[in-house]
């Protein structure tokens, strides 16, 4: 099952931009950005200007990839999806909504203000903005990359803008922050969006070619996983054929770090370990997608010709993909 990436769109700490990330992957210096990030957009601010900043977020980093993916004005709309995941979703505006109906004030109680607070908003305004009308979903768990695939390798759809958002909400990173499993774990936010297509073009970045997943039982973000889920990771590599020269890890400088280490070394003795998170921090629900980001950018720009990338979502789904030249 193979899937194309034709474009790059990125909000991180550290990079904002597929030219900045390729300068950061050869070596480029970099400053992280503080909490929450501040990015520039290029959709009309009369467009945007009633959004909560989650779909902010996702809407101006799918903006960057559909600009880059230059989607021919002639491709049907509605053989385009829009297939994104998250975490926590809108979870800044919920916290609003819920402190309002708390407070009894029913007047800002509507079902505009409703509709924000809900994961698939983004998705919504997403297909708004670009005119898409093809399968579309939000996932709070498993594999978009995968999932999208899928919609284009059975001929549900030509093109997927697809990718992952979590935004920076100070009272749950605070929460977060005191719990055992992430201590020592850099928390950031961000969006990564890619545009998939079934068929190669000029533009193609590299091909997916491979995906593998399996549930750990538990997320490691969360709970403390024993050291045997390790022989769970084996088991989902395994499954690919060839060796990558590189593994872009799950690794968030907590303990999980070792298991996963452990177990890709022993399937892939050779590769190469590299740990994004080092630069764009752990985005909880987009890391994973935040990782096929930085792997689509490494490749593109020859500095691996084949990439395995490994991430875990919030509910346990241990997620992996194989990122190759076109």
């Amino acid at each position: 099952m193979t899937a194309y990436i034709e474009s790059i769109g990125d909000i991180s700490r550290c990079v904002q931009s597929a030219d900045e990330l390729t300068e950061l992957l050869n070596g480029g210096e970099f400053e992280f950005s503080d909490l929450p990030i501040e990015f520039d957009s290029q959709i009309p601010l009369a467009k945007m200007r009633r959004n909560s900043r989650y779909n902010k977020l996702a809407c101006i980093a799918a903006d960057n990839a559909v600009r880059k993916a230059a989607i021919p004005e002639t491709m049907d709309r509605r053989r385009i999806g829009t297939i994104i995941s998250t975490g926590y979703g809108s979870s800044v505006y919920n916290s609003q909504f819920a402190d309002t109906v708390a407070k009894g004030v029913p007047g800002l109680c509507s079902p505009a203000i409703y509709s924000g607070t809900v994961p698939n908003a983004c998705v919504g305004q997403i297909c708004i903005l670009n005119g898409f009308k093809g399968a579309s979903t939000v996932l709070t768990g498993g594999d978009p990359l995968e999932y999208s695939a899928l919609l284009i390798n059975t001929n549900k759809a030509d093109m997927i803008l697809c990718g992952s958002v979590e935004e920076y909400n100070p009272d749950l990173y605070s929460e977060l922050r005191e719990l055992e499993t992430l201590k020592g774990c850099d928390l950031s936010e961000g969006a990564a969006m890619f545009v998939l297509s079934k068929e190669k073009t000029e533009k193609t970045l590299c091909a997916v070619t491979g995906f593998s997943s399996a549930s750990l039982g538990k997320s490691p973000l969360l709970h403390r996983l024993e050291e045997k889920s390790g022989e769970i990771i084996s088991d989902i590599l395994k499954k690919y054929d060839n060796t990558p020269d590189a593994v872009f890890t799950a690794a968030n400088g907590t303990y999980f770090d070792d298991i996963e280490s452990k177990a890709i070394k022993s399937v892939f003795p050779e590769a190469e370990l590299v740990s994004p998170k080092n630069w764009a921090g752990e985005t909880l629900g987009c890391g994973y997608m935040m990782n096929v980001m930085f792997a689509a950018a490494a490749v593109n720009c020859g500095k691996y010709s084949k990439v395995l990338v490994t991430g875990v979502d919030l509910i346990g789904n241990y997620c992996t993909a194989m990122i190759e030249r076109a």
